[in-house]
């Protein structure tokens, strides 16, 4: 016989014949376990690559030289890869009637009792895996999958703190990340997906860091994320998260070059990326159309009543002498040029916010220019993370205003919705502020205090505008209560 080292370079087939051939001659029991043992390993083979039929036969060869415990085990392996698991449960159930101390036999059984959606009997059958073999983590995985699955939150988290006592898996902590994403824990679902990648890159974990990035503000760490990721595992879904984060970060030609390799399936995020570098193509939009009505209907709307709501913006008192600067800092057709708006970066923080307005202001009644503006401006006048969504709530309620004349009710829910996709902690902030923390306009005038911090003055102007204040009950001393009026009256 060849050494055990040697074995793995045979190819199974021969390796078969050769025992087989010996065994013919020696029928003895030191043969017979070689034999059972590679024809387990062929049958083994034959299930992963889909051929159950040969399996089956391998599985009665192996019952016919040596009959034991792993023939149920792997009849009840079988039985379950076709999806028959009546039939699994009963023959991995006759295996550990013959060997009671066999845990894999108690975990594949709880496997097929948890693809039955009987969770309860999976996780005894885990945890008897798992008494007889406190070395095998995969169980306690189970464990939390089965509490996952039935909503016991608390209990699946202790399931997978376990198991990661027991051993350090990837997939371990890609559950309990996930499981800290459902439940909106997304500080806990950043540590525990990074401690993973400190073990072992997989790309299932580095998708869900940038998702959660992503839900935290963290923009930047997301797209860094989603370019290793991009580059080292690339996929249609890479792509289209990768040009998403692009696109809102207002690298809108590398948005377009990733979501165009996203494929069809996601063709829709790629026509829209193009609309903010070839602009309002009809073929753009025809396109679009079938999959996003709504929006090209909005935006040929504001084409059509271009004229109308342009005059309308020019009768308006824009309250902030800041507006002459845009003039300097845009081209002909009203685009930010960089360059020019860069000798700007370190005027004062209520400076800086008008500049960013201005940049929409003077972009008129177009909507993909307005959004590039903002985008542009807010990011190179302010910290990147910060800038996103401020530019976001600036357009939606500029959007809502302009071209829609929406109460300030509806667009505090449009700003909610987006802050859930973009931000989560100021989310949060916002909605304690909303239900619990406001009180009334007096209130809010009275116990006013200015501040230079982004998201404070976000929730400063949502507040104020959460009242829907009338022209009459805006202090204009302020700056706020300035820019309030403004948008009392787009």
């Amino acid at each position: 016989m060849p050494l055990i080292s040697e074995i793995n370079k045979i190819p199974l087939d021969v390796i078969l014949r050769g025992l087989e051939a010996q065994y013919s001659v020696e029928k003895n029991e030191y043969w017979a376990s070689y034999l059972t043992y590679f024809y387990y390993e062929k049958f083994k083979e034959l299930l992963n690559d889909e051929n159950y039929e040969k399996a089956r036969n391998f599985l009665e060869k192996a019952k016919n030289v040596m009959y034991d415990y792993r023939y149920h085990f792997y009849y009840g392996l079988l039985f379950s890869k076709v999806g028959d698991y009546d039939n699994a449960e009963v023959e991995l159930k006759r295996s550990i009637s013959l060997n009671p101390t066999f845990y894999l036999g108690y975990y594949e059984l709880g496997n097929v009792l948890y693809l039955k959606k009987e969770y309860d009997e999976s996780v005894e059958m885990y945890m008897k895996a798992f008494e007889i073999n406190k070395d095998f983590a995969l169980p306690l995985l189970k464990v939390g999958d089965a509490y996952f699955e039935n909503g016991q939150y608390k209990d699946a988290e202790i399931a997978y703190q376990a198991a990661l006592k027991v051993e350090k898996l990837s997939q371990i902590f890609l559950r309990l990340g996930v499981l800290y994403n459902t439940t909106q824990r997304f500080e806990k679902a950043e540590k525990v997906f990074k401690d993973g990648l400190s073990i072992e890159y997989k790309p299932e974990i580095a998708y869900n860091l940038a998702y959660t990035l992503s839900k935290l503000g963290k923009h930047l760490q997301a797209l860094q994320v989603l370019k290793e990721l991009s580059k080292n595992f690339p996929s249609f879904e890479v792509y289209n998260e990768l040009g998403l984060q692009q696109k809102l970060l207002g690298l809108y030609e590398e948005a377009s070059e990733s979501l165009k390799l996203a494929g069809e399936e996601y063709r829709e995020n790629y026509l829209k990326s193009l609309l903010f570098i070839d602009g309002y193509k009809d073929f753009i939009l025809n396109e679009l159309e079938k999959f996003d009505p709504e929006y090209v209907a909005f935006l040929r709307k504001a084409r059509q009543e271009k004229d109308l709501i342009e005059s309308k913006l020019e009768k308006i008192h824009f309250p902030f002498k800041e507006l002459e600067y845009a003039f300097d800092f845009t081209n002909d057709e009203g685009e930010v040029i960089l360059g020019e708006l860069e000798r700007y970066r370190n005027f004062p923080f209520n400076q800086r916010i008008v500049l960013v307005i201005s940049s929409g202001y003077i972009a008129g009644a177009d909507p993909i220019l307005i959004e590039k503006n903002l985008a542009k401006s807010s990011f190179l006048l302010f910290d990147i993370d910060e800038a996103v969504v401020f530019y976001k709530v600036i357009q939606i309620i500029y959007f809502g205003r302009v071209f829609g004349g929406m109460p300030f009710s509806e667009i505090i829910e449009k700003v909610l919705e987006q802050l859930s996709n973009i931000n989560i902690p100021l989310f949060k902030k916002m909605i304690n502020m909303l239900e619990y923390t406001k009180t009334s306009l007096d209130d809010f005038w009275e116990n006013f205090e200015k501040t230079e911090n982004l998201p404070n003055f976000i929730l400063q102007l949502m507040e104020l505008l959460s009242y829907e204040p009338e022209i009459n009950d805006i202090k204009e001393e302020t700056f706020i209560g300035k820019l309030a009026k403004l948008f009392i009256e787009l």
